[in-house]
């Protein structure tokens, strides 16, 4: 499965669809808990294609930008 660590984020806001590849199953997992806590739209994933989450707001891409950075910051750690 290729694609099992990625997700498509759509940005209704900016009109961006960007892929996020996590570095491991337990952070794609903790993605996924936060994308959905923080009220990110899901579509289902159809066989090999990544997740999709979709974002209405500033604040829901801020939060995910902050998310990333500090899982990358725990790693450095």
């Amino acid at each position: 499965m290729r694609n099992r660590l990625k997700m498509n984020i759509y940005s209704a806001l900016t009109g961006v669809q960007m892929t996020i590849k996590w570095a491991n199953e337990a952070e794609y997992l903790l993605g996924k808990k936060f994308l959905t806590d923080i009220g990110a739209t899901v579509a289902a994933a159809n066989g090999e294609s990544p997740e999709c989450f979709g974002l209405e707001t500033e604040q829901q891409l801020d939060a995910l930008y902050d998310f990333r950075r500090s899982l990358k910051e725990k790693r450095k750690a």
